[in-house]
This record gives structure tokens, sequence and C-alpha cells, in this order.
């Protein structure tokens, strides 16, 4: 039930935003002005519900296109894609499609497959790169949609449309004369579209590479996003390079902008300014400005995630398409929170209220967890041996992490199969070719230590979904799958590789779920878990150990760190594997056993239910001298610091104050659990004196 003041609040806020990049400003945009981003449509939660901007809904936000009186087009892809409309008004509505399929027709009738970019030419004509139908598709103002070039069929070919092919066309745009331009993702390639519809391919050479050039000299790597600035130079996101390009008039390419201090991961989305400024999507995370004068910089963003706010505190999730609606005002698809936002400078915004209390954008793991967990591997109703838990500590010293997943074990060569069906959105969903963190992403799944769409000795699967790409010897280089690509529940996606185990990891990306909440099909874990003997250890606030003892006793005082020696094991485990753990905690027991004041429960700090957020949150849970022999330790070890806490994916620092206690005798005991809420019991008491300054004998 919302409450009417609730509905007037929301109703309020959806009006303001819509007010915000509609509304004509007169005075000049300051330079290095000071972004303020904010929610135009959406709720955060994925759908496709039309109506009022703080209720509708988005499932897959890519492109985005803004008209003069301020109308902006959303390509929303998922298994029902569709041509969005968000009105000056900010009503949204269905524009055009709303089924899967390659349709011609008005409204409704037409059918895309992952639309992708949107442009908006001089006549009103509305293009679309029809990533999944290998087209690109026209929308008359009138929502009448026909095909402009590509019959449906993946390939390379250039010449008069009925003959033209692409491959996963992701970016297009439209110069001022009306001819297109397209990013043919994966074909590596720029194509013009000219105004009899013939095709010619402006740059690229159709391999992947970074390098510029003259036309087909130069090479692109999975370019997505396109863009033409003002003197018709041709802007190019060049995605998998991390690069921002520039095609000149005269055909000739160049890598644009000085570099970033840590560079561009993988820029999606490209929109140029009025002023010759360029601005960029990037994966980070990021909207980037790069200067008319080659000034760049980060304009808005931080790290994934979701936060409305200025510039440098909001928070995007895979930014794709972007807009500018006028000076200082940008459109952007956040296409992993499922919302439609704008960032805009400050002084172009007069009304600054929140984001709608309802916009929380996060990954559904009631939805997913409805259907059991299927296992990678065959048989997929399991069960398999489980070689690694989320949580686990990885990395060397200085760059401890956490493991995001689960490992099941199996050899090399074991076929990987869908755990769930699912549809790749990101125009990169594969990377580390070749290496043994090789990896595959469909959805919230991802796969790694693989052999993506290809077996054992390397023959490619099959090319309706896989991108394979060979050298001039016909070597195999790389495997690519197209954004859009569907999988179902138990198709085959790769090979294990020479790890012997695939990694399974659930979730959105650093922000994994622990897999063993979902249900795992015949999981067993009746095991409970060790505490190695002597493994509960003290540390004072420096980190110094506290091994002074009285009558058997530790000798205890002021802040006290507790760190624990403990691993876990599972049915069917080989008999030296050591996993991670599920929950630790801490409780204090008077000297007869009785829990102390504040301790009538064990104190649960620490719980892996998912991925850690806070930076350093491993070297908060893990004390020094922790890891697994793959980085260089002699055993697989793991020391938590059960004081430190870890819950909903913060981390923070902690302390046993031992001052708020008597000074006396007393138990620590140390809870270690797993999944499965079996504990351990040897082990787990540590007797201590708790002393005080008055006294520092220990006598009492």
């Amino acid at each position: 039930r919302i409450f009417p003041a609730a509905i007037l609040l929301l109703l309020l806020a959806g009006a303001a935003a819509a007010w915000w990049w509609t509304r004509p400003h007169l005075q000049p945009l300051e330079a290095g002005w000071t972004a303020r981003v904010v929610v135009i449509a959406g709720d955060g939660q994925e759908g496709w519900r039309d109506g009022h901007p703080a209720r509708a809904q988005f499932v897959d936000p890519f492109g985005v296109a803004v008209t003069a009186d301020g109308t902006i087009y959303v390509a929303d892809g998922g298994d029902s894609p569709r041509i969005r409309q968000i009105a000056p008004d900010g009503h949204v509505s269905t524009f055009a499609g709303g089924e899967r399929g390659f349709a011609d027709g008005t409204g409704a009738s037409a059918r895309f497959n992952s639309p992708s970019a949107l442009a908006l030419g001089p006549s009103g004509m509305l293009y679309v790169a029809d990533t999944g139908n290998n087209a690109v598709r026209r929308i008359a103002p009138d929502g009448r949609v026909t095909t402009l070039a590509g019959d449906g069929t993946p390939g390379f070919n250039d010449g008069p449309a009925p003959d033209v092919r692409f491959n996963g066309p992701v970016g297009v745009a439209a110069d001022s004369r009306g001819r297109v331009i397209v990013a043919d993702t994966y074909n590596d390639r720029i194509r013009l579209i000219e105004l009899d519809g013939t095709v010619r391919t402006l740059a690229g050479s159709g391999e992947p590479g970074a390098l510029d050039g003259n036309g087909v000299a130069a090479r692109f790597d999975t370019p997505s996003g396109v863009a033409v600035g003002p003197d018709g130079q041709i802007l190019v996101a060049d995605t998998a390079n991390g690069l921002v390009r520039t095609i000149d008039t005269d055909g000739t390419v160049s890598t644009a902008g000085p570099p970033l201090p840590n560079g561009l991961l993988r820029p999606a989305g490209i929109a140029a300014g009025p002023d010759g400024e360029i601005y960029v999507t990037d994966d980070r995370g990021w909207i980037v400005e790069i200067a008319a004068g080659g000034g760049v910089r980060v304009v808005a963003g931080s790290r994934p995630g979701f936060l409305d706010g200025l510039g440098p505190e909001a928070r995007f999730r895979r930014p794709s398409g972007i807009a500018v609606a006028g000076p200082g005002r940008l459109v952007v698809a956040d296409t992993g929170n499922a919302l439609v936002r704008l960032v805009a400078s400050v002084s172009h915004i007069d009304l600054r209220p929140p984001a709608p209390p309802h916009v929380a954008p996060r990954f559904d793991d009631e939805a997913f967890g409805r259907l059991p967990l299927l296992w990678p591997v065959p048989p997929m109703g399991g069960p398999h041996e489980i070689a690694g838990t989320l949580g686990e500590t990885r990395g060397g010293a200085g760059a401890e992490r956490f493991h995001a997943g689960i490992d099941v074990r199996e050899i090399d060569g074991t076929p990987v199969h869908a755990v769930r069906e699912g549809m790749v959105v990101a125009p990169i969903a594969t990377g580390d070719f070749g290496t043994l963190n090789e990896w595959l992403r469909v959805g919230p799944l991802t796969y790694v230590h693989v052999r993506v769409g290809r077996t054992r000795r390397n023959q490619p699967f099959d090319g309706a979904r896989f991108v394979p790409t060979y050298d001039e010897t016909g070597r195999l280089v790389r495997m690519r799958v197209k954004r859009g690509a569907r999988f179902g529940t138990g198709d085959t996606v790769a090979t294990i590789n020479a790890f012997n185990h695939v990694h399974l990891n659930v979730g959105w990306p650093g922000e994994e779920h622990n897999p063993l909440r979902f249900r795992l099909a015949q999981f067993e874990d009746t095991v409970p878990p060790t505490i190695a003997r002597g493994g509960v250890r003290l540390f004072d606030a420096t980190g110094q150990g506290l091994t002074r003892r009285a009558r058997g006793r530790v000798i205890v005082s002021g802040q006290v760190r507790i760190v624990v020696d403990a691993w876990d094991r599972v049915d069917g485990n080989l008999p030296h594997r050591r996993l991670g753990l599920y929950a630790l905690g801490y409780q204090i027991l008077r000297a007869d056993g009785r829990p102390a004041p504040g301790f009538e429960t064990p104190l649960q700090t620490i719980t892996f239910d998912r991925l850690a957020v806070t930076p350093d949150a491993a070297r908060l849970v893990y004390a020094s001298g922790s890891g697994i022999p793959f980085y260089g330790r002699r055993v697989t070890r793991f020391l938590y610091t059960v004081t430190n806490t870890l819950r909903d994916g913060r981390a923070s620092e902690g302390f046993w104050d031992t001052t708020l206690h008597p000074a006396g005798d007393y138990i620590v005991r140390v809870l270690a659990a797993d999944f499965n809420g079996n504990e351990a019991v040897e082990n787990r008491d540590l007797a201590v004196t708790i002393v005080h300054a008055e006294d520092p004998e220990g006598t009492h």
C-alpha cells in the first residue's frame, strides 16, 4: 500500500526530473562544469512497464537518443525487445516492437532482436542498431519500422542494401546529410550507409587490433559506439581496446585524447558535444569528457553501483548509450541499473531533490532462487566435488581479494553447460583468451577457467553465437560471444581448461552472491568445520601477538583482535581439501561457561552471503599468512579476524573491548560454521584473563 504523500512525492520527483532536461538554459556552460546525476525514468527493477517515470521499468536499456523537444528514445532489449519513448513530461510508452523477431511494420507489429544504439537523422528518422538481427533499422516519426540494410544473416559484405551483411552491429550514428555510420562490432569495422542504400567500409581491416592508419589499414577491436562531431569527424568507442578513435573526412584513423590515469576499461557509448567535446560511457561506471582542447576528465561516476548526486559521488552500473540533450546535459542509459539518467551541470539545475526512495537497483536473488541451481558440468543434477567457495582469500601479498563463487572440480576438456537460460547483454562477454582465467558471462552468471565456445582441441562449437577470430596463419586467437546471444539451460558453452575445475559466479560483477544460497542440486555437507589445534590466537590493537600467560590463561587487556585458523570440508571432498567457511564470530564466556553480559548469544561478525564491495575487505577479514598454494602458500590456510565485520557485503574493523568486562577469568569461544550450519566444536575455546591498568600483573 502506497500512502498519498508518497505518491505525491513520486509524482513531483518524476515531473521535476523531466523538467530538468527539457527546460531551456540561457547562461553559457562554464568550463570544467560540475555535474549532478539524477534518475529520469525507471525504478531500478527489470520489467517493461510503461507509465509514470517513477514507476516505469526497463530490462536492458542500451541506446538513447534525444530530440529537440526533449523526447527521449530508449532501445530496450531482453526477451521482449522494444523501442521506448520518454515524453517531455516524463511519461514512458512503447514506440515500436514488443516481441523478439525480425519484422518490419508499424508500432507493436515490428520486431527487433537485442536493439542497441539509437541515432536521430536530420529528417527525424530514428535509426536502430538491431544487433541480434545483424541489421540496421529505421523508424519514421509515425512509428513505421523498415530495414535499412542487413538481411538477418551474420557476415560481411559491402554493396547495395539487399546484398549487405553485418555481424552484430552495436553502434549507429547519422551525419548532417542523413548518411548512417555503423559500428559493425564483431567485424571490427566502421561502415557507412549512403543515401542510396549502398554500404561501404570506412575503416577497419576486419582483424581485431589497435592500429591507426588510413581506412581499411586501421584496426579496431569490438567497436561498439559511433558518433559524428560538429565538423563531420566520426568518433568511435573502440571497446575492447579501451580507446576513443577518430576517423577524419579523408579516412584517417587516429587515437583521441590523452589517456586517463587508470585508462578506459570498456568504452561503450559515445556522443559529440556542440563545441567539439566528446562524451564516453565506460564499464568502470564512468562518464568521461574529452575536451576539444584535448583534456580528459571523469564528469560523473566513481565505481560500479547506484547513487545519485554530484559527479564524483554518483555511481553507474554498466552505462551504455549516451546522448547530448544540450550544453551540460547528458542522457545516459544506465544499463546495469535498468534506468535512464541525467548528467547535468549544477548551474543548469534549479531543483535538487534526491532520487525517489523506491529506486534501489539490485540483483533479484529471490527470483533467481525460485529454481534450484544446477551444476555446470555433467551430470547437471550432481553431485560433484566443490574445490572452492565464495569468500576464500585469493591473490598474492598486497593484492588480496575474495573468491567470487564456487569451484567445481572436473578434468580438462569436460563440457561446461549453462546452468540457467540467459542472454549476453554486454558487447564484450568473454576475456583472457587462452589463459587459465578465460571467462564467459551470460546474464548474471560467469564461467571461469574454461575454453569458451570450443573443445579441448580448440575446435569451435558453432558460428551463430560464438565468433572465432583467426590470425594470418589460421590460428584461433579469440573467441567472442555477441551481445544478444541466448543460451538455454544445458547448452554447452565451453570446456574446462587445464586448471581442472570450472568457477561459477552468480550475480552482478563485483557484487556476486554465494551460489550455495540457491539450492545447488544434491549438494551435501554433513562435515563440521575444523579449527586447528591452537588455532585461536589473540593480538593487540597494534597487531602484536598476545602470548603472555598466567595459570595457563592468555593475559589480555584493552582492545583485542581475535584470529582463528579454520577451514571446512564438504561431502565428497578429497582428504586434503580445505574450503572457506560461511559464517564466523565469537562469544565471551565467564570461567564457568555462562555467557558474559552482552554475549548472551554468539556475535556473528562475518557472513559470506555475497561478495564484499568494501575496498581492502579481504585484508580486513583475513590475517597475514592466509592464502592458497597457487599464490605461493605452502598449504591452504584461512586465518579469519573474527573481531572485524563483514555483513551485507561491507567490511569494517573491530575489536573485542576487554575494558567492558570486570577483570578476571573468561573464555573466548569462536564460532566457525559452514553454509549448512555445521559448527566446529573442537579447539574453539581459549582461556584468558582480563587485566586492567591497575592490575598489570594479572593478579585478582
